[in-house]
């Protein structure tokens, strides 16, 4: 994979992402939006809200790496993007196409009492916020700079590994969202 162009799909995939919330989450009542299919499980208000905190916490380590670039580059460099074990691994955690479910960090559980409109709005302006650090990113060297995980200093993984990890980890909770969605269709028409 080269950088330039995995950057360049990963903002589509953003973009579909965005599109998928607002056709299906926006139109829904905070009834809806706050609905679980029983108590062991997650809400489509809790999916984002769970999204919100992992991402808040990359984020904000991806944004410090991109305003120590200081002064506007002019062309970025353009790179074979390469994996370590602790990247693979978090990659095939992540993996939206996956049916193993891992447990949650419980810094990364979401709430019960959750306002779902606030939820979306964060949700979206982080989705945004990513969008546009990866137009900046692109100056930066994916394999060579490290963000730290949830799991502490001790276990970092490459910016590239980061940014691929985020909108997997988006694809795959939203597609557990639409999943609760289609279940709350059934159960909410009674």
């Amino acid at each position: 994979m080269q950088k330039l162009e995995t950057a360049h799909q990963l903002q589509q995939r953003i973009r579909a992402i965005l599109e998928t919330v607002e056709r299906e989450f926006r139109p829904l009542s905070p009834e809806q939006l706050n609905w679980k299919p029983d108590t062991r499980r997650w809400s489509i208000t809790q999916c984002l809200q769970h999204l919100n905190l992992a991402e808040r916490f990359y984020i904000r380590n991806i944004q410090k790496k991109v305003d120590d670039l200081g002064i506007v580059q002019i062309s970025p460099v353009d790179q074979q993007l390469k994996s370590g074990w602790a990247g693979k691994v978090v990659l095939l955690a992540v993996d939206p196409t996956s049916r193993i479910k891992y447990p949650t960090s419980s810094l990364m559980k979401p709430r019960q009492d959750l306002n779902a409109q606030d939820v979306m709005q964060q949700f979206i302006e982080l989705q945004q916020l990513l969008d546009n650090l990866l137009d900046k990113a692109i100056y930066l060297d994916w394999n060579q700079e490290k963000v730290m995980t949830l799991f502490g200093n001790w276990l970092k993984i490459s910016l590239g590994n980061a940014f691929l990890m985020l909108v997997a980890h988006s694809e795959r909770h939203l597609n557990q969202a639409l999943r609760v969605k289609q279940e709350a269709a059934g159960f909410l028409s009674k």
